[in-house]
């Protein structure tokens, strides 16, 4: 009997220490640290994703092709010729925008931006000012080069859905933990 509470206590006192423990790590943590290695990485990947873009831009030729087909057959059970009518400017707005040269243009202003914004973010965690400055004027010339190019059509809100959604993260993130970054 006494045996068994005093296993139960040794148990109780290492679930309850570790968890503690658990507890101080965590909070230990700069989570803001962790964060903006992790932007680091992403940003380093994303131009590393545009430089392969820039130098094989036919790659999207498959990704029109793609897309045109996946449109035609949802749009062949239509039976609202408004909606046939929309099908047919999406599929107008593909092919218009979706080609070599604007593609390898897009690589391009998205690379520039990106260096600018992984720039700005090794600044913020060397605890430079400008750095917050950098980073968000490098998402928004990779957001806005990209309307620029591709216009406010489909295919801008699809070639610039990921980068938006990554923009207003981080963007937002560092805005808010701001004092503890610079």
């Amino acid at each position: 009997m006494i045996y068994e509470l005093l296993l139960n206590f040794i148990r109780f006192y290492f679930h309850e220490a570790i968890f503690v423990n658990f507890v101080l790590f965590m909070s230990s943590i700069k989570w803001h640290s962790v964060f903006g290695f992790m932007v680091t990485l992403i940003l380093s990947f994303m131009i590393a994703s545009n430089i392969e873009s820039y130098r094989n831009p036919d790659s999207v030729n498959f990704l029109r092709e793609s897309l045109l087909t996946s449109i035609e057959a949802q749009s062949t059970d239509l039976p609202d010729p408004n909606l046939k009518r929309v099908y047919k400017n999406f599929m107008e707005d593909i092919e218009a925008n979706l080609i070599e040269v604007k593609y390898k243009k897009v690589s391009l202003f998205r690379m520039i931006g990106c260096i600018v914004a992984l720039i700005g973010g090794i600044f913020l965690r060397k605890m430079k000012q400008i750095g917050l400055h950098l980073f968000i004027s490098g998402n928004i010339f990779v957001l806005g080069a990209t309307f620029y190019v591709f216009h406010f059509g489909l295919s801008g809100w699809m070639m610039n859905v990921s980068y938006l959604i990554f923009s207003m993260i981080t963007s937002l993130f560092y805005i808010v933990k701001r004092d503890q970054l610079i």
